[in-house]
């Protein structure tokens, strides 16, 4: 480890001595560059107002030649032993997670005066990884109300109040297209006013996007908001739910790069010493230095290890106009705990899952992850539908012998990816029921289409068909369904007794959620109705012919 540490303060004190080779090849460079510089400035204003075709060639040999000095010029990039091991073995030491209160003294220290925080949630467990009280904790200004003549800034000590975004990544893992995530925005406005404990009929939260970083889904948008703001842009997050790759896919890039490039020049030029690499660091200070803007800045790490950053990182753009931070993800949970090594990677969802809808009939009993997660319902006499939106597989057998593959007592038949340690946590997450009714999309489909093309009311039907999702901390979600007797009278059917409910059973009882059903097996049981009538009919078979072959 020292041979490796002396050899990059070598390269360093090399690059900062040496880089331009000689004291007479570093000032040709620097000259160079400042005729470059120039060059460009007058080609640009030039070419605005009366273009020429000789300029092409002009501007790409000035740009060559300063893009070479800002290269020669440029520190070297360090990497440290923890960073790459994340980059080429995919792991980490562990470090401590900084609590939510952490974050607001990184803000206090903030020295631009318009600041936004940029809260990054999970789509795969929404809102499982949202912090609920983060307006009180950062002391956020309040929603905007539905008067339009509300004020929209708010002071406190002299400073101003910083705003807020909702930014719910990897969207893609909900739906195909961009169409169908994009019919459930009001949904998630509404689970996210229910977790924040906001009226609906006070708060627009016109405040939320849904983004794929994979997909490029909405991120030019989100992009365009962050250069127009400018000030502090502050990355907010639970761990591995995506901010650095929300920092690289969002980062405001700059369109105008032989402007940009020209003035980076002079900046480096007017530098008093362009090699010196020797930062001082104050020890009041919760925040690194602010890095210099570079052509190209270096963004975070992106890697599915939880906690890959560990303290703030400062990348400016927009010619000083503004700086994303990233900081280090907050305590997420520790399910990864009771997973062996080899198969941590497989408890985050990379794609987005297709899974069959599963039967769990009474007596029987869902279990996920070889006996990570055990699903069971209380009323023995439900037969469950069960859509596996998670990464592990799922299994379904009798609740003695799911109980028993839990507790080691008996082998699982499939992968085994939980420690064998692990079975003794086991316990109750609690009971959740399935209190919301979704009959309208499980209608017969007959009865859909004369609902839809006609626009008649739903029939009265004998029975409601009652849902929930259970979430998986940093996993995925099962959405459950059931069909139950529809009551006589209101009383009977919104009786506590008639609303099915299920216990679900996790390590140490925790990282279990539930949430409204967000219904998105529909989508794919339309495409798979769609492509089944595309599908030719089979031709009809000589009755001759098949006669014949029972005759042999």
């Amino acid at each position: 480890m020292w041979k490796h540490v002396r050899k990059l303060i070598s390269e360093s004190q090399r690059a900062a001595n040496d880089k331009p080779g000689s004291a007479e090849e570093g000032s040709d460079l620097r000259s160079e560059a400042e005729k470059a510089a120039s060059t460009i400035l007058k080609l640009v204003d030039s070419e605005v107002a009366t273009p020429k075709a000789k300029h092409g060639a002009m501007l790409k040999e000035a740009a060559t030649t300063a893009s070479h000095f800002l290269e020669n010029t440029r520190a070297p990039a360090q990497v440290c032993d923890r960073c790459h091991d994340l980059i080429h073995h995919n792991k980490a030491v562990s470090v401590p997670t900084p609590t939510i209160y952490s974050i607001q003294e990184y803000l206090k220290e903030s020295p631009h005066r318009d600041n936004r925080i940029y809260h990054v949630i999970d789509a795969a467990d929404f809102p499982m990884s949202l912090v609920d009280n983060i307006y009180d904790a950062l002391s956020i200004q309040e929603p905007r109300s539905r008067n339009r003549r509300a004020s929209t800034e708010k002071y406190r000590g002299g400073r101003k109040l910083p705003t807020i975004s909702f930014v719910i990544t990897r969207s893609d893992l909900l739906a195909a297209t961009k169409e169908q995530v994009d019919s459930k925005m009001e949904y998630v406005r509404s689970v996210l006013r229910d977790a924040l404990k906001l009226s609906t009929d006070q708060f627009r939260l016109g405040n939320v996007h849904m983004i794929s970083a994979h997909r490029g889904w909405w991120t030019k948008q989100v992009k365009e908001d962050i250069r127009e703001h400018g000030g502090g842009i502050w990355v907010v997050g639970k761990t591995n739910v995506g901010k650095s790759s929300f920092i690289e896919a969002c980062f405001p890039k700059d369109s105008r790069n032989l402007e940009k490039i020209a003035e980076l020049v002079e900046r480096r030029t007017a530098e008093s010493d362009i090699n010196q690499l020797d930062v001082s660091l104050s020890s009041d200070s919760l925040l690194p230095p602010a890095p210099r803007e570079d052509l190209y800045p270096v963004l975070p790490v992106v890697s599915s290890v939880p906690g890959t950053t560990v303290s703030p990182i400062r990348i400016p753009f927009g010619h000083g106009r503004g700086e994303m931070i990233d900081l280090p993800g907050l305590d997420r949970g520790q399910l990864l705990n009771y997973v062996r090594d080899e198969h941590k990677r497989d408890l985050t969802m990379t794609k987005r899952k297709k899974p069959e809808r599963l039967t769990v009939k009474p007596g029987q009993s869902l279990l996920l992850g070889g006996g990570l997660v055990r699903i069971t319902a209380e009323n023995p006499d439900h037969v469950l539908m069960a859509a596996c939106f998670v990464p592990i597989e799922a299994h379904v057998t009798k609740t003695e012998k799911a109980v028993e593959m839990q507790a080691g007592q008996r082998p699982y038949p499939g992968e085994q990816i939980m420690r064998d340690e692990a079975t003794a946590s086991i316990s109750s997450a609690g009971v959740f029921e399935l209190k919301w009714d979704v009959t309208r999309s499980h209608l017969p489909t007959s009865i859909a289409k004369a609902v839809e093309d006609h626009g008649i009311p739903v029939p009265r039907l004998p029975y409601k068909v009652m849902s929930t999702d259970i979430l998986i901390e940093g996993c995925g979600w099962v959405e459950l369904t059931v069909q139950i007797r529809a009551g006589s009278n209101s009383e009977e059917s919104e009786s506590p007794s008639s609303v099915p409910r299920v216990e679900v059973f996790s390590p140490n009882g925790q990282h279990i959620g539930s949430r409204p059903p967000i219904e998105c097996w529909n989508f794919i049981a339309e495409k798979r109705a769609a492509d089944k009538r595309r599908r030719p009919s089979r031709g009809r078979q000589n009755v001759g012919r098949k006669r014949r072959a029972l005759q042999a």
